[in-house]
Order: structure tokens, then C-alpha cells, then sequence
């Protein structure tokens, strides 16, 4: 058994070797692209400086071969081609090379993926420098610099261009061309160079007018000071530009911003609303205060508070909660008399995320002294930006929502817009009598009409009398596991069977935990993220608990999607591909279910935490228990035997990737098991996490739906399939890529989860990170299903195959057959209260013995045998 898990993570292993050989190749190649770089511009430099005309070059004559250039022959004809050509624009060339070397060493933790687009068009722009830049210097030396400082390119190109322009328009020209080469090619922005030079230049002015009032107020404080007190108590309204006044301005001392040098005026805080209506221009002189400020000058003051942004922050915000301030006198003014709050959802303080470096990767020499891998081996999270709708635009789909119904025949009105990070949810308020079944029908007219993906109906918000609405973003984030795994409620959390969902449509991180749900069944469509979300599910129970916490039994019928945690050592058994074993493996959870209900009957607890601290509290105090159920072999002697010490008991974790090949392979035996889990597992500490893709009713049956309550529902492609998981609709209407409903256990109304999204590259992290810290322990009777062979209730794989003629029950289905004169499997499954192949198999074995004919072409059979004799 360990030579096949070793040889199954032999392609592993060859991965990772590969990817560190790419890795050190890439390493190397940027460090050597960087030296080569440096040597580079270091050498053209000392070319071009040491350059000597009489030195031989490309264009020298003669026989000389003395050369004076400190780099050489070679670069003494390098540094003629460069000056003959481009003349002194030729030292942009070093400058150049040195900043590609700076550009590599500041980003060289970054990916470098060239960008052929982007690199043409920075090429571009540097010879039209190279060509503005030496024809400027062919038309006028500079610098003491003579004619020919331009290069034979200066030259030609500007005498071309004075043949066609005159010398003052092809100067503009050239000048222009300079700027806009030097923009395009370095990404530098001349507006805001304007605004740094403009802002420096107010703040100096400021700053030294500052100080002059400051010296005329100390030489004149005896003789003005009185007089403007009760002037100022009267007057408390800033002068001029009352947006930026904050709320300490206006009291009883009140403090003036023109008198603190170099600061420009506050904003106000939030929740205040300006002595003025937003875009009023206020006037440059107020009756009353001429007295009170006799040293303001209006203008400067509002040229400054107009064109500076470093001193106060700029009273617009990108998020919709401050504009909806502004909005109320613009709404109130209009025709309408309702109101429209946008409000965004309520966020949670989670606490922030750990920090994590993306950019090292695990290293060879990793510290696997601690018990659990780190977080730092998951890909940071994303930055998170404003992606959503702007508030225009929220108000005229609120608008357009409002028409779109009514045109329906529904009359309804948006009172309030929750934005969100990856959809917007509207309010709405239905007219008195209309029924939310009739909203809830229009969805995929509204999502036709709003040009969006798809739009869901939220007929109950817990806490409020209104409809809800939710429209996707036009740009959605992502959200990485490691910014849920950071998050406060997953680290606070004890339970070793976290799960890590993802973010809730406001953007506060979703924990469940699994031991009180305690399975779940998840179902989504191909391509709807079900895979990625049991890969979440997986890494944060092996990044909360270790081994002696919970152990796993994996079943893989596909062969892909789990095979990948062969290996670590949370397993009982090697990751299950053959439905046979798999079926083992459940009857083996059954009679450890039944062992476990034994041990904590004997010790008197009700589940297995109180199992586990009570064998704790005994081996703290020296004095371990003994395990009740064990047996003396009758083959020793007793003096040879020792009853064993209880030892703490971990959850074990059973995770079907895909549950419906099994049921098609195997047949409804994987049902009754899967129910005798479900029905009473949960106190000995046995879960399931069941996923398909294909939610239908012969797969999730109403025996499996009624004992597992907890559902987890990707994106479906139709309403019954949403009904099939969750008893409701909303599954179709999902977005995809990890968007997901949940539903609590013991709730009915399910929540909107984004999934968080787990790469490839993160799960092979995680599982070498176990691997190096431990090798599994394998349970042989998973698989082999040696503990359940004879366990009651419990169906065994060959129940109903093989010689079925030595069924118990085939001699009374041969009597009933041959009596009623009437043969079909659904007859003889009803009268014996069977399963379907078990009575399709006694069919079969009666038509091998001759009892029953073959089935027609309409599938009827003919009883061949006589009755039986009547005593």
C-alpha cells in the first residue's frame, strides 16, 4: 500500500522539479539580463566620454591605429557610429540601458512578461526623441555646443523640415513632438507635473505670507486684539470656501486656517453638511467680516483651496456614501417626492488579513517544525478598488428598474441600493397587492432589459418589508482563501473543521463549521466552481488541524480533482477511484460509527468531544482508561496480554467528489449508507461532504436530502435542479466562477457567498508542506471492509449478485411468479419490499433456471414453470 501512494506521488514530485529548475532558470536569467545591463551602460559611457575624433571609427581614414578611448578599439568605433549619427543625443543611450537596469532591480520580484504593444510603442516614442532632440540641437547650439552637435540624423531631418516649414514653426513643431515622445516613452504626465509645481509654489506663497501676518499681528496685538473678539463671536462663518471648514472652526476660539503656515484648509468630517450647497461659488466678500480679517486676500485663498490636494483631502469620494449627502437637495428639488438611499452593506470588522508574500515561494530548507503549515504558502489577497457602479449610474438603473416593472404591470419603487464588491442590491418596495412570485418571474426579462448577465430575486430580507434585487457589477473581485483564512472569524475560530466559504455579497468573510451542520451537499454545474470550493474546503481543515484532529477519506471517481492530496498524512486510506472500495470505505465508516457509539456508552458521554476530554483528563492524571470492547486472543495466554489505553479519537472527514457515478456504479446501496451516516454519525464525529454535477432527483434522493439539511448550491442550469438542492429557486440565476447560495443549517433562506478561489499551484504548496512533516498511517480495513462484514443492517457487495439463486428470498419469488402467472421486476420489488437490483437480479437467475422466458420486445416475460404443488 505505501509503494503504490509513493509511486502515485512520483508526478508530483517530478513537478516540483521542474518548477524549481524554472524558477532558478528565470532567477538567473533576470540577474544576468541586470549584470549585462549594468556592464553595458557603464562601457558606452566611458566610449562616449573618452571619445577623441582622431581615434579610428567606422568613417576614420588612414593608418593609425593608436587609440586613446578608454574602452578600447571597439568602443572607440561604437562611440564615432553614435556621435556621428546622433551627435551628443547619443549619451541618452547609457541613460537609457540604466534605467531598463533600474526598472529590472526595482520590479524583480515581479513577473516581467513582455508586453509587445506596449514595448513598440515606448520604442516608438524614443526615436522620435532621438529625432526631436538632434534636429533641436542642429538648429541652435546650445551649451556651447557647435553645428554639428545634431549628428548626420539632426542635420538631415531638420533641414528637410525648414525646406518644408519656416525655422520658427519647425521649432514649435519640434518642441512638441519632444514633449509628446518624452510622455509616451517614460510615462511622464504633464498635468501633473503642473499641479505639483503650481501646489509648491501656493504653499511657499502661504507659507511666507504666514509668516508676515504672524510678525504684524505680534507688533500690533495690543492695539488690535480687543476689537475683532466680539466680531468674530457674532461672525463664526468661515470667509470664504466653506466646504473646507471643519466642525473646530466654529467655536467659541475659533481657530483660522490662514494662520497656520503651510496648511491649507480642513475638510469637513463626515456626517456634517457645508453652510453652502455643493458647487456655490461663495462670494469674495461677506458684510461684517472686513473688520474681523482685515489681512485676507479672497483670492489666493480660493486658488488654493481650488488647485491644492495634498493639504486636505478632496471633498468627493469615489465611494456612492458621501454623494448620497449631495444628492438629497438635488432630488429634493426635482419632481418626485420619494427619496433614493444608497447605502452600502454593512462591513464587518474581520480584522485584517495576514500579510503574505506571494512573491517568495517555499524555499527547499521550509521550517516544518511547526505543526501546521503557514498561510504565507497561499497567494496574498488582491487589493481591493472600487469597481462597482457610479452613483449616476445607480440612479438611473433604479429609474430604469422602476420602468421596466411598470411596463410589466408591477408598480414598485427602489427605496434603497446596497453596492457591493461583486453585486448591487436594490430595494424595492411593491405597491399594495402585488405578489413577489410576480417579480420573481420577470427575473430574465429584467436581466434582458437592465443588458446585464443574470439578475436574482430576493423575495425575503430578513428585517425589512422590501424585495431585493441583485444586479452583478460590471467588474467583479476576487477573493483569495488566504484573505479568508486571515480573517478574525476563521482565526478565532476552535473547531478543527472550519471551513473557509468566502466573502458575503457586502464583502465580510463566510466561515461555517462543519461540525454543526454536520454533512453537506454541494452541487453545481460544470464550470461553476463546485471543484474549486471542495479544493477551499479541503485547504483551510489542513491549514486549522492536524492529523491527531481530523482524518480523511477521499473518493475520486474522475481520477483528478482530489488525487492531488494523495499523500498527506490526514488520510485513512489512499485517495478511493474504484466505486467498489469506495463502497468499503462506507461500510467501514458504519461500524466505526458503531464502535465509536460503544466506547462513549461505556464511558457514559454524548459525543465525541466529550469523549475526548474525558480520555485527556485521565491521561493528565496518570491514569489512563482502558479500552472496554477489547477481546483476549484465545490463542494466548492471558499473562501475554494487555488490555490497551484509550487513546483521543479524531473526526474523520468523508469527501465524494463526484457522489453520482458512484450511485450509477455501485447502486442504491451507496444510498443506505450514505443515510445510515448521515442519520446518526454526528455525535461519533463522522462527516460528509457530498458534490455532484448533476443535481437531479435520482441522484439527490429524499432520503439523502432529509438527512443532510446543510446545502451548498453553485450555479445550476435550470429552476428544477435549483429546487432538486435547495427546495428553491436563485441556483439558476448565479453568476458562476465560485458564486454560490448557502444554506445554514436549521435556516431556510439561503445567503449569497462568493467562493474564495484556490489556484492549482496553492494545493501543491499545502500538500508538499505536509508531506515533508509526515508520512500517512494507513487503515487497511477501509478499504477491505473487514470490520463490516457481518454488521446488521449494513448491505455488503454482494448483496444481490452473483448466484442469486442462493438468495433467502428466491424461492418465494419463484412461488409468487409461478402462482399469480405474472412476472415483472417492479411486481416483485413491491411485494418483497426490495431493492430494484435485487429483484431485477432474481428475475434473471429465474430466466436462467427456466423458470421465466426471455424478455420481449416490449419487455414482458412468460412464466414457463407449473405452481407449485398444494399440499
Amino acid at each position: 500500500m505505501a509503494e503504490s501512494a509513493k509511486a502515485k506521488s512520483a508526478p508530483n514530485e517530478l513537478t516540483e522539479k521542474q518548477l524549481r529548475f524554472r524558477r532558478l532558470v528565470s532567477q538567473g536569467a533576470r540577474e544576468g539580463a541586470v549584470i549585462a545591463l549594468i556592464a553595458l551602460c557603464i562601457y558606452l559611457a566611458m566610449a562616449l566620454v573618452t571619445f577623441s575624433p582622431s581615434d579610428p571609427g567606422w568613417a576614420s581614414i588612414g593608418h593609425d591605429t593608436s587609440v586613446q578611448n578608454s574602452a578600447g578599439r571597439t568602443g572607440a568605433w561604437l562611440a564615432s557610429l553614435l556621435m556621428d549619427f546622433f551627435g551628443h543625443v547619443a549619451y541618452l543611450f547609457p541613460v537609457m540601458i540604466a534605467g531598463y537596469a533600474i526598472m529590472l532591480i526595482r520590479r524583480r520580484n515581479d513577473s516581467l512578461d513582455l508586453h509587445w504593444p506596449l514595448f513598440m510603442v515606448r520604442f516608438g516614442g524614443f526615436l522620435l526623441i532621438l529625432l526631436s532632440a538632434t534636429s533641436l540641437l542642429s538648429l541652435y547650439s546650445v551649451f556651447g555646443l557647435g553645428a554639428s552637435s545634431g549628428g548626420v540624423l539632426g542635420t538631415a531631418v531638420s533641414e528637410a523640415m525648414v525646406r518644408f516649414f519656416n525655422l520658427p514653426a519647425t521649432t514649435l513643431l519640434l518642441i512638441a513632438i519632444f514633449l509628446f515622445a518624452l510622455t509616451v516613452t517614460t510615462g511622464l504626465s504633464w498635468f501633473w507635473l503642473m499641479d505639483q509645481v503650481g501646489g509648491l509654489t501656493l504653499k511657499l506663497g502661504l507659507a511666507v505670507k504666514a509668516m508676515v501676518t504672524k510678525d504684524r499681528d505680534a507688533s500690533g496685538s495690543e492695539e488690535r486684539q480687543p476689537a475683532p473678539q466680539p466680531r468674530r463671536e457674532a461672525k463664526v462663518e468661515p470667509p470664504v470656501v466653506n466646504e473646507r471648514v471643519s466642525a473646530d472652526d466654529q467655536g467659541d476660539e475659533p481657530r483660522w486656517w490662514h494662520k497656520l503656515p503651510g496648511f491649507g484648509p480642513k475638510a469637513p468630517k463626515a456626517g456634517e453638511k457645508p453652510s453652502k450647497g455643493p458647487g456655490q461659488r461663495p462670494e469674495r466678500k461677506e458684510p461684517g467680516l472686513e473688520g474681523a480679517l482685515p489681512e485676507i486676500d479672497p483670492d489666493p485663498v480660493a486658488l488654493e483651496s481650488f488647485s491644492s490636494r495634498d493639504d486636505a483631502p478632496p471633498a468627493r469620494s469615489a465611494k456612492p456614501v458621501p454623494k448620497a449627502a449631495e444628492a438629497e437637495p438635488r432630488q429634493a428639488q426635482q419632481a418626485t417626492s420619494r427619496s433614493l438611499r444608497i447605502s452600502p452593506f454593512k462591513k464587518e470588522d474581520q480584522g485584517a488579513a495576514r500579510k503574505t508574500n506571494g512573491s517568495q515561494q517555499p524555499s527547499l530548507l521550509e521550517d516544518i517544525e511547526s505543526p501546521i503549515p503557514p498561510i504565507s504558502l497561499l497567494d496574498p489577497p488582491e487589493e481591493h478598488k472600487e469597481r462597482g457602479y457610479s452613483e449616476e449610474s445607480l440612479e438611473h438603473m433604479s429609474r430604469l428598474l422602476e420602468e421596466k416593472l411598470s411596463d410589466f404591470g408591477v408598480s414598485v419603487e427602489v427605496v434603497e441600493v446596497n453596492p457591493g464588491p461583486v453585486i448591487t442590491r436594490f430595494e424595492i418596495k411593491p405597491a399594495p397587492g402585488v405578489k413577489v412570485s410576480k417579480i420573481s418571474n420577470l427575473a430574465k426579462d429584467l436581466a434582458r432589459s437592465l443588458a446585464v448577465l443574470s439578475v436574482r430575486v430576493v423575495e425575503v430580507i430578513p428585517g425589512k418589508s422590501v424585495v431585493g434585487i441583485e444586479i452583478p457589477n460590471e467588474e467583479r473581485e476576487i477573493v483569495r482563501l488566504s484573505e479568508v483564512l486571515g480573517a478574525r472569524v476563521f482565526e478565532e475560530s476552535s473547531s478543527p473543521l472550519t471551513l473557509a466559504l468566502g466573502n458575503d455579497i457586502g464583502g465580510n468573510p463566510m466561515v461555517a463549521n462543519l461540525a454543526k451542520m454536520p454533512h453537506l451537499l454541494v452541487a453545481g454545474t460544470t464550470g461553476s466552481g463546485k471543484s474549486v470550493g471542495v479544493n477551499a474546503m479541503l485547504l483551510s481543515m489542513l491549514l486549522k488541524a492536524t492529523p491527531d484532529e481530523v482524518r480523511f477519506i477521499m473518493v475520486d471517481p474522475k481520477m483528478l480533482e482530489l488525487s492531488i492530496y494523495d499523500g498527506i498524512p490526514h488520510l485513512l486510506a489512499p485517495v478511493v477511484t474504484d466505486m467498489k472500495e469506495a463502497a468499503n470505505a462506507l461500510r467501514w465508516c458504519v461500524a466505526e460509527m458503531e464502535r465509536r457509539y460503544r466506547l462513549m456508552a461505556s464511558l457514559g458521554v454524548r459525543n465525541i468531544a466529550g469523549y475526548n476530554r474525558k480520555v485527556k483528563d485521565a491521561i493528565a492524571e496518570g491514569e489512563p482508561l482502558l479500552d472496554p470492547l477489547w477481546k483476549p486472543d484465545e490463542y494466548l495466554a492471558n499473562d501475554e496480554q494487555e488490555r490497551p489505553e484509550l487513546e483521543t479519537l479524531p473526526f474523520i472527514v468523508v469527501v465524494i467528489d463526484e457522489f453520482a457515478d458512484m450511485m450509477m456504479i455501485v447502486g442504491k446501496k451507496v444510498e443506505e449508507l450514505i443515510a445510515r451516516i448521515a442519520q446518526k454519525a454526528r455525535a461519533a464525529g463522522i462527516h460528509l461532504v457530498l458534490a455532484t454535477q448533476r443535481p437531479s432527483v435520482d441522484v439527490i434522493t429524499g432520503l439523502i436530502k432529509a438527512n443532510i439539511p446543510t446545502r451548498m448550491s453553485f450555479q445550476v442550469s435550470s429552476k428544477i435542479d435549483s429546487r432538486t438542492v435547495l427546495d428553491q429557486g436563485g441556483a439558476e440565476q448565479l453568476l458562476g466562477h465560485g458564486d454560490m447560495l448557502y444554506l445554514p443549517p436549521g435556516s431556510g433562506l439561503p445567503v449569497r457567498v462568493h467562493g474564495a478561489f484556490v489556484d492549482d499551484d496553492e494545493v501543491h504548496r499545502v500538500v508538499n508542506a505536509w508531506k515533508a512533516r509526515g508520512e500517512p498511517v494507513y487503515v487497511d480495513d477501509v478499504l477491505n471492509g473487514a470490520e463490516g462484514e457481518n454488521l446488521p443492517g449494513v448491505p455488503t457487495l454482494n448483496e444481490g449478485g452473483g448466484d442469486s439463486e442462493g438468495d433467502a428470498l428466491y424461492d418465494e419469488a419463484v412461488a409468487f411468479v409461478t402462482e399469480g402467472r405474472r412476472v415483472s421486476i417492479s411486481s416483485v420489488q413491491r411485494k418483497f419490499k426490495i431493492g430494484y437490483n435485487r429483484a431485477a437480479n432474481l428475475v434473471d437467475a429465474m430466466e436462467a433456471s427456466g423458470v421465466v422466458s426471455a424478455a420481449g420486445h416490449n419487455g414482458t416475460r412468460e412464466v414457463l414453470a407449473p405452481p407449485p404443488p398444494k399440499n
